[in-house]
């Protein structure tokens, strides 16, 4: 009995195999780009805005106040690009001053107070951005909003 199967048709299957699998990636991937890029960007609590205000501080601002703060703080990026650069480099210089033999203690310090004074200066940008919104807020706008944070920051304190 002669095999009814080609050997010219052999690879017909391994091929429809590695073609499945390879549009199940592609729709995965394009899948995953869409569902984490879904969503009001400027409600998100990560990124800039989080290292910079602080989370009970922006949670705290209604949705439209929060996204009003994440346009001020995207158009200020050039500053706080600037500012993150500054940061990397004296990460990497702590890198180099920890791996040093002999250690130098001193060098250590040095480097850890210029990254204190960095991110105290790109908290220094938070803060006047947290601070010129809450000026556009009225005071009533303002009293709902401490309630809100006082709120938020009771329930850090319980867990």
């Amino acid at each position: 009995m002669s095999d009814k199967t080609s050997p010219k048709r052999r690879w017909v299957k391994p091929l429809l195999a590695v073609s499945l699998v390879f549009n199940m990636l592609i729709v995965g991937i394009i899948a995953g780009i869409l569902f984490a890029n879904s969503g009001d960007k400027g409600d998100r609590l990560d990124g800039p805005m989080r290292s910079l205000v602080g989370t009970p501080f922006i949670r705290a601002l209604e949705p439209e106040d929060r996204r009003a703060l994440a346009l001020e703080i995207r158009r200020d990026d050039a500053r706080l690009r600037e500012n993150r650069s500054a940061l990397r480099a004296r990460f990497e210089a702590l890198l180099g001053a920890l791996d040093a033999d002999p250690f130098d203690p001193e060098a250590v310090r040095v480097i850890l107070r210029e990254q204190r004074d960095i991110a105290l200066r790109r908290q220094n940008i938070g803060e006047a951005l947290l601070v010129d919104q809450l000026q556009k807020l009225s005071p009533e706008e303002r009293a709902a909003y401490a309630d809100r944070l006082a709120r938020d920051l009771r329930r850090l304190r319980r867990e």
